[in-house]
């Protein structure tokens, strides 16, 4: 449960069911966008932010209480299923706050509705543009990835992964939590997420986009930066030095107050 609760929603992307949360009421929004294998319970920890503000968490296809076909899950199908709850929720202009794989999410959204993006809020997110087809070496890296997710030896390995997302600052309760609800993710779905093939047009290398952007990141690099910036030109990027990838949620009110004062610089 989230706490400053509200009522369930369900918008509809084709026969899928799409769970969110609605707060305030205006047609701009703040939509948070979980990451792999997490749902909206995920971003608890904001509830002074998206209680304040019009704000939309979603549950992604596959993930929460949101419904879980056994599809293909490409970034546009999530990008997809966020634009059928703005629109049930009618929502026409967002801020997108996207957690790891909701950043990607994120950009893919503004890559299909850029109308309706006002800013995106990368959180530990790192974004590239995507390529044409993909070649075969990429499909086959795709196979080998999938084989290293499914049966015992996958969960085993999906563990090992998720562990290595924390940090010194990641309580043991936290830990456990996190990891419980990333392996309530079905195996199919948590496969599916980072294996399927776009359908999009590769994305032109030139192609940036001038809006504000913001990166709070663990994972900054210089090449990182320089990518996402060739992205988003007049992105933000904050360096948390010693945090985890679940930032938002080891150190909620410092994300909160970073979150805060990013918006009352916005246009």
């Amino acid at each position: 449960m989230l706490a400053g609760d509200s009522p369930s929603h369900f918008a509809f992307l084709g026969s899928v069911r799409v769970h969110y949360k609605s707060y305030g009421e205006g047609n701009e929004a703040l939509v948070f966008i979980h990451g792999w294998t997490c749902d909206l319970t995920f971003w608890r920890g904001q509830k002074p932010v998206y209680t304040s503000h019009r704000s939309l968490l979603i549950d992604l296809p596959g993930h929460g209480k949101s419904g879980k076909p056994r599809i293909p899950y490409p970034t546009e199908f999530f990008a997809r299923a966020v634009d059928a709850v703005m629109t049930d929720a009618g929502v026409d202009r967002a801020v997108l706050i996207g957690h790891s794989l909701g950043g990607n999410i994120a950009y893919t959204f503004v890559r299909l509705f850029p109308q309706k993006v006002k800013s995106v809020v990368l959180v530990d997110a790192y974004v590239t543009r995507p390529v044409g087809v993909p070649s075969l070496q990429t499909r086959a890296l795709y196979q080998k990835r999938a084989r290293g997710l499914s049966g015992p030896t996958g969960q085993k390995n999906f563990v090992r992964q998720v562990n290595a997302m924390f940090s010194d600052r990641t309580p043991s309760d936290l830990r456990a939590e996190i990891l419980s609800k990333m392996l309530a993710t079905p195996e199919y779905v948590r496969v599916a997420a980072v294996t399927s093939i776009s359908k999009l047009p590769p994305a032109d290398p030139n192609e940036s986009f001038d809006i504000p952007a913001l990166a709070v990141t663990a994972i900054y690099t210089f090449e990182r930066a320089a990518t996402m910036r060739s992205i988003f030109p007049a992105l933000e990027i904050q360096k948390w030095e010693d945090y985890g990838h679940f930032l938002m949620m080891e150190d909620a009110e410092r994300f909160n107050r970073t979150i805060e004062e990013y918006l009352v610089g916005l246009p």
